[in-house]
């Protein structure tokens, strides 16, 4: 496993995974197929080497073994967190926090590199919440109400860009209670950033489970605020709002990782 951080190109992490043969890529962290001929090919696949030879981790075309590992654990976690991250500045990154119960990595996408450090097989919580952006909690109370109802106060407007359904954070017009008059103040502030983050788990089968529904944070004018759906002692799908503090982030990041280990 990789001993300290480094940052890999796209190509370079892609022309590994092709000449080792890494089938399976998480999806978070896929990297697409490089546009190039089969005459360009041989020297694309140099140029990635080479960029590997300078930070010591190829010898040619020999790919250094602490890498190879780090990949098949991102490829295959046991255990993870992963997701989106939508900064202030427009930019989205994907990351995956991955560990076997020995050792862990953090791998974050961006549009042109992955960036891998080892982390603590105990922080993926702390690895992953540690990306946000700085921001103060939301100022204001706590909000809990059925998805049902929740539902009915929003309009059916179009999913968000990660594509799961999001209908419950646009803002409606109809008459409500005071939670949801607080509900549809908050999604009627500018939005700066946000994100999602799953769980996921693999059995001894190699059998993965996924969070059923994730932890969605949102940057506002009012300070950064966590939506999480949570079902009740009978099933019912309840929607929790909450100011975002670090803490109260890493908390519900940690209980993603328990609900799947049941």
């Amino acid at each position: 496993m990789l001993r300290g951080p480094v940052t890999v190109s796209t190509d370079a992490y892609e022309a590994t995974r092709q000449r080792y043969g890494f089938e399976e890529q998480h999806y978070v962290l896929a990297v697409p197929i490089p546009d190039v001929s089969l005459q360009e090919f041989p020297a694309w696949e140099r140029r990635a080497f080479d960029e590997l030879g300078r930070i010591g981790l190829a010898n040619g075309a020999s790919v250094h073994q602490d890498l190879l590992d780090t990949m098949q654990l991102l490829a295959k976690p046991p255990i993870e967190l992963h997701g989106r991250i939508g900064y202030h500045n427009k930019a989205t990154i994907g990351f995956v926090a991955a560990s076997d119960g020995r050792s862990a990595v953090l791998a974050v996408r961006d549009d042109s590199a992955l960036h891998l450090r080892p982390i603590a097989p105990d922080k993926l919580a702390a690895a992953a919440v540690g990306l946000l952006p700085q921001a103060p909690a939301g100022k204001g109370q706590s909000i809990t109400m059925s998805m049902d109802t929740a539902n009915r106060l929003t309009s059916g407007a179009a999913a968000s860009r990660q594509e799961d359904d999001q209908n419950w954070l646009q803002s409606s017009g109809d008459h409500v209670d005071t939670d949801g008059r607080t509900l549809q103040r908050l999604l009627a502030e500018p939005r700066f950033g946000g994100g999602r983050i799953y769980a996921g788990r693999r059995d001894a089968m190699g059998h993965r489970r996924k969070s059923k529904q994730p932890m969605t944070y949102m940057d506002l004018e009012s300070g950064r605020w966590l939506f999480r759906q949570k079902p009740n002692a009978s099933g019912q799908l309840w929607m929790v709002i909450q100011p975002a503090s670090q803490e109260t982030l890493t908390a519900n990041a940690n209980e993603l990782l328990r609900e799947l280990q049941s």
